[in-house]
């Protein structure tokens, strides 16, 4: 027995048993308590053995062995290496660089992909995605981002290139053709050349051409190699300043009324700094070919174009005022083809003043320009000054769209960089249009006259046109169309001797459309009345009808056109037909090994009253084999045949009837490759 003192303070008396019981207790709460501890602790770190298992244990596939993911590469064509972890299924494989599949150009094992690419690719952030499943049919993705650069001194510096070859040669033409070479190569070298690091770029395009025939060729062509265009661009960007140049075949587009789309050989510098931009160019006028010419740099006008402009933005951007000035000479010979008239030498000045203080809805151009001319230098006039202006406002008001414009141009106004800008014009037009749901309604009303100085010698001519478009898609793949147009010339203040001018025409078409799949058609219907209304009542009729059917599938596109126009004089009761097919087919099969493609127009054009009937095709085919198959490499070699064929008849005249077919032998290839 063993006495213990109890919370009373009475000895209490306590057994054996029942003293062991209480030991026993002590040892299992202890030991619950361990466990318990012991569990908490284990818990954790079985679970970050999970988060850290070996890849492929836990849903990895892959492991990637280079490149190694967010690091910075210095490779044009940085290789990649990447290994399986666990077996899938590899027909389910695609492999994609920057969005780009190429499955098909990787090496793919069992165990893992290879990957080199065959051109540079650039500068920058790259991603590689891999997608697949698994045995159990569930899908496997992963991502790859790396970075590269192509070399140590520059973020990007490369040349891609582009070699083609051709070779014809005829297996037989009528002897009547002598502009068609027996034989005929034709080789062209595309080059192009960047290098930029920071805030500097430079570029240098060119095509270098090879030709040879057994026969003389047209100029500007020649034998042997030559440069048929080239260009040089630098550019340096750093905040809110950028320079650049452009050298070799430049494009200068100022305004229609000062230099338009003018494309010659020459030099542009720009300057733009914040809110101010300049501009200097000297560019030949003589359109020429290849390494003519040289750089078409000069500091002079003889036979150039020099020109400066000047800009500044105002009002945070929403107004732009612009000044240009352009001065040279002309001697209308492009291609070595004489011009008609002797040297031309004009200066203009422009002055622009564009805005947009609400946000399209309501933008406006001002534009005032004075020129200088003189159309000939040998003669003994001199040179005339005249002028143009143009003031234009439009904008988007919800769903309703609006252009208003008046133009004015001087009877003796031209320009070096625009010479065929319409002159000796003045008038106005206007467009206006909405779209409501599935209507839509365009309108156009305009008003132009000449003699705008009013020669007694000349009578003025006003013309008048309006015009009225409405549309509606609310019938799915089935849009359709009306258009009404009106217009009037009239002649005023006609000098004695001179006879009236007073014509009405109109003009009512319709047009629909059905679109479904990969098939389409569009047919059109019109008819026009023009009124004469003068002495002589000379009125026409013309209707046409139009339907232009079209499939395109990958493999197969066929893309016919049938035209019918007739056309009737009132007063000599004649009237004539002219029905036209057109046919384009163009085919891929055998995986796109072999490709067929028929082209071809025929025409059939009778009056009747036996003063017209004639019949003309003019037909072409050519049928290739893609000999890339065989080689495996990144050369695209092709043999085939190509045919024309070319049948006039004219049961009027059958002095003039041709029936010629040409067959050719055709050997090409294409070969692209950088560095």
């Amino acid at each position: 027995m063993i006495r213990r003192d109890s919370p009373s303070g009475n000895d209490v008396l306590m057994s054996d048993d029942h003293t062991s019981s209480l030991r026993y207790m002590r040892r299992l709460k202890i030991s619950v308590a361990f466990f318990a501890l012991l569990c908490c602790c284990t818990v954790p770190a079985a679970q970050g053995q999970e988060q850290t298992a070996a890849p492929g244990m836990q849903g990895e596939w892959v492991r990637v062995i280079s490149p190694t993911e967010t690091a910075e590469i210095v490779a044009q064509k940085p290789a990649f290496k990447i290994e399986f972890l666990r077996p899938f299924n590899i027909g389910t494989l695609v492999i994609l660089l920057d969005g780009a599949d190429i499955t098909q150009i990787s090496k793919v094992t069992e165990t893992g992909i290879e990957f080199t690419p065959v051109m540079v690719i650039q500068a920058g952030t790259h991603t590689i995605s891999l997608s697949a499943t698994d045995k159990e049919g569930l899908q496997l993705q992963r991502n790859i981002t790396f970075r590269s650069r192509h070399t140590k001194a520059f973020d990007e510096a490369y040349m891609s290139n582009e070699a083609s070859l051709v070779y014809e040669n005829v297996f037989g033409k009528p002897e009547t053709v002598h502009t068609t070479p027996h034989s005929r190569l034709e080789g062209n070298l595309r080059v192009d050349t960047k290098i930029r690091d920071k805030g500097w770029q430079f570029t240098f395009n060119t095509n270098i051409r090879y030709l040879d025939q057994d026969i003389p060729v047209i100029r500007p062509f020649k034998k042997g190699f030559d440069a048929a265009n080239w260009l040089f661009t630098g550019l340096y960007t750093k905040e809110s300043l950028q320079l650049r140049t452009n050298i070799g075949d430049v494009q200068i587009n100022e305004t229609p009324y000062t230099v338009a789309n003018f494309a010659r050989k020459g030099g542009i510098f720009e300057l733009v700094y914040d809110r101010f931009s300049f501009k200097a160019f000297s560019v030949m006028t003589e359109q020429v070919f290849g390494q003519r010419g040289g750089t078409g740099i000069e500091g002079n006008t003889d036979r150039h174009l020099l020109g400066v402009t000047g800009g500044v933005k105002l009002f945070d951007s929403k107004a732009e005022l612009k000044a240009i000035y352009a001065t040279g000479e002309d001697t209308g010979n492009s291609f070595n083809i004489s011009g008609a008239s002797g040297i031309k030498k004009g200066d203009v000045l422009g002055l622009v003043l564009n805005s947009d203080f609400f946000s399209n809805k309501m933008r406006t151009e001002f534009e005032a320009d004075f020129s200088k001319f003189d159309p000939d230098l040998s003669d003994e006039f001199g040179s005339k000054q005249d002028k143009a202006y143009k003031i234009k406002a439009g904008g988007y008001l919800d769903s309703f769209s609006y252009e208003a414009m008046y133009e004015y141009v001087g009877r003796d106004y031209a320009a070096i960089g625009s010479q065929g800008l319409p002159r000796d014009r003045e008038g106005f037009s206007m467009i206006g249009g909405t779209a409501v749901g599935a209507h839509a309604v365009n309108v156009a009303l305009s008003r132009f006259h000449d003699n705008v100085r009013g020669d007694e010698l000349f009578p003025r001519i006003d013309s008048y046109q309006g015009t009225v478009d409405y549309s509606l898609n609310s019938i799915p793949n089935l849009p359709l169309g009306i258009n009404y147009q009106k217009s009037i010339q009239d002649s005023t203040r006609e000098p004695s001797g001179t006879s009236p001018l007073e014509i009405d025409t109109d003009t009512l078409s319709g047009r629909v459309g059905y679109t479904r799949d990969k098939f389409m058609i569009n047919a059109m219907a019109a008819y026009s009345l023009m009124n004469d209304k003068t002495q002589g009542n000379n009125d026409t009729t013309s209707v046409t009808y139009a339907v232009t059917p079209a499939y395109n599938a990958p493999g197969l596109s066929i893309n016919p056109n049938l035209t019918l126009n007739q056309s009737k004089n009132h007063v000599s009761q004649v009237t004539t037909d002219t029905y036209t097919v057109n046919l384009d087919l163009r085919s891929r099969f055998f995986k796109e090994r072999v490709s067929f493609d028929v082209g071809g127009t025929y025409l059939i054009s009778k009056a009747n009253n036996g003063s017209l009937d004639m019949r003309n095709l003019n037909a072409n085919f050519r049928l290739s084999y893609n000999l890339q198959a065989f080689l495996k490499k990144i050369m695209k070699p092709s043999i085939g045949v190509r045919g024309t064929y070319i049948k006039i008849t004219d049961r009027i005249n059958p002095i003039a009837n041709r029936d010629e077919f040409t067959l050719f032998l055709v050997l090409a290839t294409v070969m692209p490759f950088s560095f």
